[in-house]
């Protein structure tokens, strides 16, 4: 087996131990690691994510996401870590783009900020719920409207709260019971995200995220994929064109 350079980074936080952790391995040019391997390493590390980047060309690099369990299809955190471990401890020059599974994700950086490129999610209202949507809200014991939306590209389900508070969203227990989890599971959904308008100076929206898959629904920390969602579902409703997001997790 080919020697790996692995750096482990705090993703979305200028603190140690913040944010959310992601493990980073690149892989030598031309080594061919397959995904048992890749996936193993994963595992070992146990970290939310790993990423593997590898040099195709002087700008571009692949990018693949596994979580400890599965690959994953999409994972905006463990790219920022990708593109943080190129630029800033590798010095790798600009122009650099991630060819990855949802497409050729560019990257550009001024002073010390790192902007990402990626697509946007656009979710679909889902005007008759199925008993398992019904049953995540149900869990929760709410009285403020709640509108289902889903996101096909990711399978993504977003609740969106009307009239919460960002307190109220952020001190919302989720404990969901073994039938609503396995209800959730059957429909095979990646995340649940709960999302609302934020009612702070700082922020637009103000969301939490529960990774289904992976950890059978516990909370995760900061979610890069899930806000291109969360950004198309804002300029939809709201016409807002920048979003500044809020995860209060």
């Amino acid at each position: 087996m080919p020697s790996f350079d692995i750096y482990t980074v705090d993703a979305f936080t200028a603190m140690a131990f913040g944010g959310n952790a992601a493990a980073v391995v690149v892989i030598p040019p031309g080594e061919d690691v397959d995904t048992a391997t890749k996936q193993a390493i994963a595992s070992e590390f146990n970290l939310p994510m790993t990423a593997f980047i590898q040099l195709q060309n002087s700008s571009e690099y692949s990018l693949q996401w596994f979580n400890p369990v599965s690959p994953a299809a999409f994972c905006g955190h463990a790219t920022l870590a990708a593109a943080h471990v190129l630029l800033n401890e590798r010095q790798t020059p600009l122009p650099l783009v991630f060819d990855s599974r949802v497409g050729m994700l560019r990257v550009s950086k001024q002073n010390d900020m790192i902007t990402l490129e990626f697509p946007s999610n656009p979710p679909t209202l889902v005007t008759n719920p199925p008993a398992a949507y019904l049953a995540v809200t149900n869990e929760l014991q709410l009285t403020h409207r709640a509108a289902f939306y889903h996101a096909p590209q990711l399978n993504d389900l977003v609740i969106l709260f009307d009239g919460i508070t960002d307190t109220e969203l952020a001190s919302m227990e989720f404990a969901p019971s073994q039938s609503t989890i396995d209800g959730i599971l059957a429909l095979n959904l990646r995340a649940i995200v709960f999302v609302a308008r934020s009612h702070t100076e700082d922020a637009d929206s103000v969301a939490r995220v529960f990774n289904v898959l992976h950890d059978r629904v516990p909370e995760d920390q900061v979610t890069g994929s899930a806000h291109t969602i969360v950004a198309p579902l804002f300029h939809t409703l709201y016409g807002m064109s920048t979003i500044r997001a809020h995860q209060c997790s």
